[in-house]
């Protein structure tokens, strides 16, 4: 009877251990990829990197597609513009993000 109990309870074990490593994989596997992203981002070419970065005046203004689209007079091409109508007062604004090229150089 005795050993009847000890192979239940390992059995219950197993199968715990194959229920853990069922939930941390995808854990272990984001983590990596995560990593990885990282990474990619430490190797940027970080000339491209300060310049996005003076194009931009800050995270939240990139976010809401405030990126000013003219730099010294002259049109930025690295900046994406458009135009939005504002709803509070009924004017057109000027929206500009960062474009996919100014995006990709930096992350080669």
């Amino acid at each position: 009877m005795k050993d009847t109990f000890m192979n239940a309870d390992s059995v219950f074990l197993d199968v715990l251990k194959g229920a853990a490593i069922l939930a941390l994989a995808p854990v272990a596997i984001s983590l990596l990829i995560v990593a990885l992203k990282l990474f990619r981002v430490y190797r940027t070419d970080r000339g491209e990197y300060t310049r996005n970065r003076d194009r931009s005046p800050s995270l939240l203004k990139v976010m809401r597609g405030e990126t000013p689209t003219f730099y010294d007079g002259f049109r930025d091409e690295r900046v994406a513009a458009g135009i939005a109508r504002d709803l509070k007062t009924n004017r057109w604004v000027e929206q500009g993000k960062l474009s996919e090229e100014a995006i990709s150089n930096v992350l080669r």
